[in-house]
């Protein structure tokens, strides 16, 4: 972590943290934004390096190119006659390669038009696509068993990795280029020598087949994640197993490093994002979702967002840049909650975990070769989605508390004498409108939660619980905040009002008597002192 290191005259040292803001921190992930327009699951999602595009694969045979920018409608490219199972980006930007079920990879140029190059791979489904760090070099891998190298620029051949016994479902270069790993349903991850073209190391750790591989930023460590729902870390300088994580209920189906080294994401069939801190061990953050199951993750290049994409066909944008507090979007049915410790299992000699859980079956989204899904529209080119807008998701942050209204200060002299006037009408009344405001919604809630308690145990609830429910139903901190200052303004015009009109009442009061003072302290006028008098004269 960088830092900046001063004396000052008291013969004091301060340190300070300069690193530029989301360089190595990673916050509570925030749900901001939403794409919708594929009409099949998502399968596998890429940021451009300037973090104003994400680009996703699915199985409706598109691949989109979504804008961060609104006035931008998304690109659609179709062409491929297949699923699309994997999506990659060049370094620049310029360049999007997608793999399909259709035994083809195809390179996209990254604009409206959508010309592409078709790149006839392999001999089965091609389940991965990646290109080097320098965008020289593109590597697929396949169902036929087999990982292969190509020049980007010119499509040529440049060599294959051969010894996986079955499906490749994931290959990835290191960040030099210098090696690759690889992993599939041969229950094996492997590690390449690019020059040699031969295995260096194979580990054989997990128990259910492996569905993607991942090297950090420096290339000294690989993550893999299995249908057994495990994330397991190697480190390749000593070849051993360092990390082990019993992750995710169910596979685990994608994971990526944060571009400072210290953090992971990975999603999994629980509908779950979670974050890893890596320096300590254990689990950080968790996103969860009732209506949707995430295939794939990946961090921004900065390190401030998370892009995810799942079964439901949506493209999710998590901010990990925020302060501290809960998001909660209704629009996308998500909630966030926050993570309890759980340390990785520990690893014994030779790499090996000590104890080991029996495995989950694989129940990923892998399928056998010949099966299709929605095959995409034949012809290449680019279609504006005019129906896939992207969706903004709104949020609630802050603490959530339910509880009475607090009352308004009554430090003010005037809110302090017209309270000595007794309460208002609008003080009474404004308590029960918010309460009928809030109570259906506190209803609700409490109702849904006895069915999901009575569900789970079994038991019948009865209205008591569902008042106990409502009693914890908590309201977002800003409305609530926003109830009491109304309340506190609606409070202080009453009571003001009432004041006013007292002082008013008192003030025609003293006017009468003062004119009823004065027409009996006025002398009576001569001429209407004695008008018997004057009338005889």
């Amino acid at each position: 972590m960088p830092t900046l290191a001063a004396a000052t005259a008291g013969g004091l040292c301060r340190v300070r943290d300069v690193s530029p803001a989301g360089s190595g921190r990673v916050a509570e992930p925030r749900l901001g934004r939403a794409f919708r327009g594929h009409r099949g699951a998502v399968t596998a999602v890429a940021w451009h390096p300037n973090e104003q595009q994400v680009v996703s694969s699915s199985v409706d045979g598109c691949v989109f190119v979504w804008h961060f920018k609104l006035q931008l409608r998304p690109y659609r490219f179709v062409g491929h006659a297949g699923e699309v199972h994997d999506v990659a980006l060049s370094p620049d930007g310029w360049t999007i390669a997608s793999a399909s079920a259709d035994k083809t990879v195809r390179l996209w140029n990254n604009a409206a038009q959508g010309v592409s190059k078709v790149l006839s791979a392999h001999t089965a489904t091609v389940r991965s696509v990646t290109f080097s760090r320098d965008g020289a070099t593109l590597l697929t891998a396949s169902d036929d068993k087999i990982v292969k190298m190509w020049a980007a620029a010119t499509q040529k051949f440049q060599g294959s990795f051969v010894g996986h016994t079955h499906w490749v479902y994931s290959a990835t270069f290191s960040s030099h280029a210098d090696l690759v790993a690889s992993a599939g349903e041969d229950k094996t991850v492997r590690v390449w020598d690019v020059e040699k073209r031969s295995a260096i190391i194979s580990f054989i750790d997990f128990e259910a087949a492996v569905h993607q591989v991942r090297f950090n930023a420096e290339g000294s460590r690989v993550v893999a994640c299995g249908g057994d729902g495990r994330l397991k870390l190697w480190d390749l300088r000593s070849r051993r197993l360092q990390q082990h994580y019993e992750a995710h209920a169910g596979a685990a189906f994608s994971a990526d490093f944060h571009p400072a080294g210290g953090y992971l994401a990975s999603v999994g069939e629980d509908h779950a994002l979670k974050v890893w801190d890596l320096r300590v061990g254990r689990l950080l953050f968790q996103a969860s979702s009732r209506d949707q199951t995430p295939l794939g993750c990946a961090f921004s290049p900065s390190g401030r967002s998370i892009a995810t994409g799942g079964r439901d066909s949506l493209v999710f944008i998590w901010d990990c840049q925020g302060g501290a507090g809960a998001a909660v979007a209704s629009a996308a049915s998500s909630f966030i909650t926050p993570a309890a410790a759980s340390a990785p299992a520990a690893v014994g000699r030779g790499g090996a975990a000590r104890s080991r859980p029996q495995s989950a079956p694989c129940t990923a989204s892998r399928r056998a070769p010949g099966s299709s899904g929605t095959a995409g529209a034949a012809g290449s080119g680019a279609r504006r989605a005019d129906r896939a807008p992207s969706v903004e998701v709104p949020e609630l942050a802050g603490e959530i508390r339910a509880g009475p209204l607090r009352a308004p200060p009554s430090d003010s002299p005037v809110l302090a004498s017209a309270m000595a006037a007794g309460p208002s009408p609008g003080a009474l009344l404004w308590p029960k409108a918010v309460a009928r405001a809030t109570s259906p919604l506190a209803t609700g809630v409490a109702d849904r939660q006895a069915q999901v308690d009575a569900h789970a145990s079994g038991v019948l609830t009865g209205p008591s619980a569902a008042a106990a429910a409502a009693a914890a139903v908590a309201l977002p901190a800003p409305l609530v905040q926003t109830l009491q200052s109304m309340q506190s303004h609606m409070e202080l015009v009453s009571r003001t009002v009432q004041l006013l009109e007292q002082r008013l009442a008192m003030t025609e009061q003293q006017v009468t008597d003062i004119r009823r003072e004065l027409l009996l302290s006025a002398p009576t006028p001569s001429h209407l002192a004695n008008p018997a008098e004057q009338h005889t004269q």
